[in-house]
């Protein structure tokens, strides 16, 4: 059973030093831990129940990619999305996220996750930057950061009931 699909979105350049900048002068006052079994990763929120943080204007790649999303794509809303970062050289241990084997609602763009993956029981998938994924977060999966650098995703999560209008 494959685990993750990739979605044919518009490829989100991001401005990756400029969230740097945000996560390493806001690692202990924005981002927040996201489990504490991971105290490695940490998020911070973007749109937070349909509600836009300031922040999101600093960052126009990401103001842009929403607005190109909601223009050539099914997606109408955005309800929540947050960047998440796993620290250097860390991980997210074997976990699961949800109780059924169904493709999670929540969208996984890749901005830096070069020498990272995902793991689950059959293969180890890896990111390329600026493309959008789904997952099975069901199944049993882990996360590792074997970079020298920060691990940067954008979890995305949309106002409409399923993904299937994303879907190749």
């Amino acid at each position: 059973m494959k685990n993750i699909k990739q979605l044919p979105l518009p490829v989100l350049n991001a401005d990756i030093e400029k969230i740097k900048f945000i996560y390493i002068n806001g690692r202990n006052s924005l981002f927040q831990q996201r489990y504490a079994y991971s105290p490695d990763w940490k998020s911070f929120d973007l749109i937070s129940n349909y509600n836009v943080s300031p922040i999101l204007q600093k960052l126009p790649s990401i103001y842009n990619w929403f607005k190109l999303l909601k223009e050539h794509t099914g997606v109408k809303t955005i309800k929540t999305s947050y960047i998440s970062v796993l620290d250097v050289k860390s991980s997210i241990d074997w976990h699961t996220d949800s109780i059924n084997n169904d493709f999670n609602k929540s969208i996984i763009t890749a901005i830096s996750t070069k020498n990272s993956f995902i793991e689950f029981d059959d293969k180890k998938y890896y990111y390329k930057n600026g493309l959008s994924y789904i997952i099975r977060s069901g199944n049993k999966h882990r996360v590792l950061n074997l970079n020298d650098d920060i691990r940067i995703t954008l979890c995305t999560t949309t106002g409409e009931d399923n993904n299937d209008h994303m879907v190749a």
